[in-house]
């Protein structure tokens, strides 16, 4: 059934609208739904025009409300969110886990600029990104996705050398100029499609949250609060008159009560038949949530490491591989002399 709750006027009272309906979200993209939340609210207090921003809010609050209700395609997209799949956390983790380490002395910076037949460069941003871990990250994400649903498709060409021509139409060598262009829209592409690494800890948090074997809070949803019911205040959205019969067509009258938008308007059927269960709407129970969300946000995690001696980035993706079930206690009997594989030892 779509929530029935009131919807806020004020943009103070949508702004405690958002916060409530953030509490009541999966404990793993709680903390990063709320601060943005609250981010987002103190950047509008100095706007000039708030109009566009409370209207986006509203369309906002109508989506946490819809994943709340049991939406899996959009509850799994507030998870991406908080993980950095996408969105604001993923351009952070960028600049964090793929920025290139500053050069200690004035040797190491001329190097990094100087050009193959000896001249120097201006820097440009390009040189704050770790290109080689970069390229190991793209290389291993071009290999995986077929084998993992991840939310961008990289390219085949990864590598500059197979992408680049190195003479022009007329075939001559290009200009240092115009190779550098050309070698920073190659890495600008690969960034947009990069799924960047998270740190060592959260990424074998996620991995627990994953396998099932993480606190149970995680495998829970917040139960909802009663509504408050207003005994002044009609808060219910208004019916539409005889003039919006005349005046727009009746499939934009009849839309809030599709399958498709009922979880986002939260309409009732007038006709006690009804049009039916809302599209894309599932109980989020402990499974669903970890087989819909927590192990396909996992799979599409990786995690990069330099190995000392060979100065190469390895990459590894998160996988949905199950634990072997431990026997009870009072099976034990049945499996002494075995190990772990079901070989006796």
């Amino acid at each position: 059934m779509p929530l029935q709750i009131p919807h806020p006027n004020t943009p103070l009272h949508l702004y405690r609208h958002l916060l409530r309906e953030a509490t009541y979200l999966p404990l793993l993209c709680r903390p990063w739904i709320t601060d943005r939340i609250q981010a987002r609210f103190r950047d509008c207090l100095e706007k000039p025009d708030p109009k566009p921003y409370i209207k986006d809010a509203h369309h906002y609050l109508r989506y946490l409300r819809s994943a709340n209700t049991g939406h899996v395609e959009r509850m799994l997209r507030l998870c991406r969110l908080a993980t950095g799949r996408i969105g604001k956390r993923r351009r952070i983790l960028g600049r964090t886990e793929l920025s290139s380490s500053p050069p200690s002395n004035s040797d190491e910076l001329e190097e990094r600029i100087m050009l193959p037949n000896g001249k120097s460069r201006e820097p440009d941003w390009l040189d704050n990104w770790s290109i080689e871990k970069v390229m190991a990250i793209a290389s291993s994400q071009s290999e995986h996705q077929g084998k993992k649903n991840l939310p961008f498709t990289m390219r085949r060409n990864v590598n500059p050398k197979n992408s680049i021509p190195t003479e022009n139409c007329f075939g001559r060598p290009l200009t240092a100029k115009l190779a550098r262009n050309k070698l920073k829209k190659h890495w600008k592409a690969i960034l947009r499609q990069l799924l960047p690494p998270l740190p060592r800890g959260e990424w074998d948090q996620l991995g627990t949250i994953a396998r099932g074997e993480a606190d149970a809070q995680y495998y829970k949803m917040p139960p909802r609060r009663q509504v408050a019911q207003s005994l002044s205040i009609s808060h219910k959205s208004p019916e539409p008159t005889w003039t919006d019969f005349v005046t727009k067509p009746i499939r934009s009258l009849e839309r809030g009560n599709s399958r498709k938008m009922k979880s986002l308007s939260g309409r009732e059927d007038e006709d006690p038949r009804g049009h039916g269960r809302p599209i894309g709407v599932r109980v989020l129970g402990r499974r669903r949530l970890r087989r819909s969300l927590y192990i396909g946000i996992w799979q599409a995690s990786p995690i990069a490491e330099k190995n000392p001696r060979s100065n190469k980035w390895s990459v590894t993706w998160g996988n949905s591989e199950q634990p072997v079930p431990s026997p009870r206690k009072k099976d034990l009997q049945f499996f002494q002399g075995i190990n772990k594989a079901g070989v006796p030892r």
